[in-house]
C-alpha cells in the first residue's frame, strides 16, 4: 500500500477497482499530499504489489470486504475520509456502511453499491480456465451484444478465461486521455504471468456472490449525515450515469449543501481529471472540518416544567437531568404530573422531552453582580429521577405549558453556546432576517425523530409565511450567547432554537 504524507494529517483512504492497483491514483496522491492530508492507497488482495492467491475461486466478495477491514484495523484508521471508484466502491460503501464511526467524509467516484439479493441475482459465476482462442481485448469490448447485463456477463466469462495480459489495454479504452505506453505497461506489471492473474480474472465474477449481504449497509447509508461527495464521469454510462449519482445524492443526508460535479471524463476518472478531483476533494474536505465533538453533542436529557402565575405572566422553573442521568425512557414515562404539580405547589407540571442536545458545549457566563433565578442549581427528584433547576421561562403559552411554535418566549439565562467548527447546524430565518438556531431535537412529537432526519426537516414543518428552514456546516466555531435573557422558539416538533443576537 501506499502511504503518503504527513503521518499526523487527516486520513485519505483510496480504493481502486478492477484491474487496476494504487498506480490508479499516482495524479491524485501529490495534490492531497501537498494540501497536509495523508494518503493511503491499498493494493487488493491479487492486485498489485499485494499478495496474490492463484486460485481465483480465492477472490469472493466478502473476502475481499473482510481483507480490507483487517487491513483498516490493523493500521488504527479513525476519521477516515474515503474516496471509491468501481469494485472499491462495493467494497468501501459497505465497510462505511457497516462501521459508519470510523469515517469522516466520503467520496464517490463512478461507483455504487447496487441492492442485488440472491433471488434477484442475474449473474452467474464463470468456469475458471484459461481459454488460448479468447479474443484479443479491443476486439472483445468491441464485439459485446445484448444489453448491459448481458455485456457484463461476457465480461465476466471473458476475464476468467483470457490468456493475456489485459489490464493495460483496458485501461486505454475507459480513458479518454492517452496513455503513454510506459503507463500502460505499468498496469500490466504487477501481472507478468498468468499464475499472477487470478485476482484480475475473478474480481468481475465477484458480482454473482452479491446476494443481499451488503443490503444492511446499503440502509445505513439513508442515516449517513456526515459530509458526502457525488463525483462522476460522463462517459461512463454505468458506474457514472446521471441515475445512479443521483440516486446517491438522494439516499445519504450528509449529500446535501456538497458540490456533486460531472467531469468530462470515462470511467477511469482518476486517469482523465485526477489532479482536478483532486483539487475539489481538498476543498471539500476544507469545507467540511472534522468537529471535535463537545461533551454535549447528541446527549439526551428530559426536562420538568413547574408553571405558575407571575402576575399577568405565566412562568415555568426549568429542572433538567442534565448532568444527572440520561432520563432512562421507563423512569420518564413513570413519572405522575398530577402528584408533582400537587408535591411541588405548582399551577402545573409538564413534561418536555426526551430532547438531544445538537451543540456541543454550554459554558455559564460569570454571573458575578447578577441575580440568580432563587433556587438555581438546586437538585429536586422527581418520582426516579434526578433534576437540577437551570432555568426560568416566560412563556408564550396557555394554561398547558405547550409552547406556541414560532412565537418567541424569553427565558433567563447566563450561557454560552458553543458549535464546533464542522457541526453541521440548523437554522430559522423569520421574515425580518432574525436568525434563530436549533439548540435540541425534541422526540416528543415525533419520537422516531432521529439527527439525521435534521437535514431535511423542512419536509416535516409548517413554517409560517415568510419564514425559512437551513442548515450548514460551520466553517468555524458558532457561539450563541445569552446574558440574562436568550430568545427562544419552538417549531411544530417542539424542537428548540436560540436567537443569534
Amino acid at each position: 500500500y501506499v502511504d503518503e504524507g504527513p503521518g499526523d494529517g487527516e486520513v485519505i483512504l483510496m480504493l481502486h477497482g478492477q484491474p487496476t492497483w494504487s498506480y490508479l491514483y499516482r495524479k491524485m496522491i501529490p495534490v492531497l499530499t501537498e494540501a497536509g492530508y495523508r494518503v493511503i492507497a491499498p493494493d487488493h488482495i491479487g492486485m498489485g504489489r499485494s499478495d496474490k492467491p492463484v486460485d481465483p475461486r480465492v477472490h469472493q466478495y466478502d473476502q475481499q470486504v473482510q481483507w480490507n477491514k483487517a487491513f483498516i484495523d490493523a493500521l488504527g484508521l479513525a476519521n477516515i475520509t474515503l474516496f471509491v471508484q468501481d469494485w472499491g466502491s462495493l467494497i468501501g460503501l459497505r465497510i462505511a456502511g457497516e462501521s459508519p464511526e470510523l469515517f469522516a467524509r466520503v467520496v464517490i467516484a463512478n461507483g455504487d453499491l447496487p441492492p442485488i439479493t440472491g433471488a434477484i441475482n442475474p449473474f452467474s459465476p464463470p468456469v475458471f480456465e484459461i481459454d488460448e482462442n479468447a479474443l484479443p481485448t479491443v476486439e472483445f469490448f468491441l464485439g459485446r451484444t445484448g444489453d448491459r447485463q448481458d455485456q457484463f456477463q461476457q465480461w465476466i466469462d471473458w476475464a476468467a478465461s483470457a490468456p493475456h495480459a489485459f489490464m493495460g489495454e483496458l485501461l486505454q479504452m475507459a480513458s479518454r486521455v492517452e496513455l503513454t505506453e510506459g503507463e500502460v505497461a505499468a498496469y500490466d506489471a504487477p501481472f507478468p504471468a498468468e499464475i499472477y492473474r487470478a485476482g484480475p480474472r475473478a474480481f468481475p465474477s465477484m458480482i454473482a456472490g452479491v446476494v443481499g449481504q451488503q443490503l444492511p449497509a446499503l440502509d445505513a447509508w439513508s442515516m449517513f449525515d456526515k459530509p458526502f461527495l457525488a463525483l462522476a464521469g460522463e462517459f461512463d454510462l454505468g458506474l457514472g450515469s446521471q441515475a445512479t449519482q443521483n440516486s446517491w445524492i438522494a439516499r445519504v443526508p450528509g449529500s446535501q449543501g456538497q458540490n456533486h460535479t460531472r467531469y468530462q471524463a470515462g470511467h477511469f476518472i482518476q486517469e482523465d481529471v485526477g489532479e482536478e478531483i483532486a483539487a475539489q476533494v481538498v476543498e471539500f474536505m476544507q469545507s467540511n472540518p472534522i468537529p471535535i465533538v463537545g461533551p454535549l453533542f447528541n446527549l439526551r436529557y428530559c426536562e420538568i416544567l413547574l408553571l405558575s402565575e407571575a402576575g399577568e405572566i405565566l412562568e415555568a422553573q426549568v429542572y433538567n437531568t442534565l448532568g444527572l442521568n440520561d432520563c432512562p425512557q421507563s423512569l420518564w414515562d413513570a413519572l405522575d404530573l398530577g402528584a408533582i404539580t400537587t408535591q411541588q405547589g405548582a399551577l402545573l407540571a409538564a413534561r418536555n422531552g426526551p430532547r438531544y442536545w445538537v451543540l456541543d458545549q454550554i459554558t455559564p457566563i460569570n454571573t458575578e453582580g447578577t441575580t440568580l433565578i432563587p433556587g438555581f442549581g438546586e437538585t429536586t427528584v422527581f418520582g426516579e429521577l434526578e433534576m437540577r433547576l437551570v432555568a426560568t421561562v416566560e412563556l408564550s403559552s396557555g394554561v398547558s405549558g405547550e409552547n406556541q411554535p414560532y412565537v418567541i418566549n424569553e427565558v433567563m439565562r447566563n450561557t454560552i453556546f458553543t458549535f464546533v467548527a464542522g457541526r453541521r447546524i440548523f437554522e430559522l430565518e423569520d421574515p425580518d432576517g432574525g436568525v434563530y438556531v436549533m439548540q435540541s431535537m425534541s422526540q416528543m412529537t415525533n419520537p422516531e425523530l432521529q439527527l439525521h432526519d435534521l437535514i431535511s426537516l423542512d419536509d416535516a414543518l409548517d413554517l409560517p409565511s415568510g419564514w425559512t428552514f437551513n442548515t450548514r456546516i460551520l466553517q468555524e466555531e458558532l457561539t450563541l450567547v445569552a446574558n440574562g435573557i436568550a430568545r427562544v422558539i419552538t417549531d411544530d416538533l417542539s424542537n428548540t432554537y436560540q436567537k443569534m443576537e
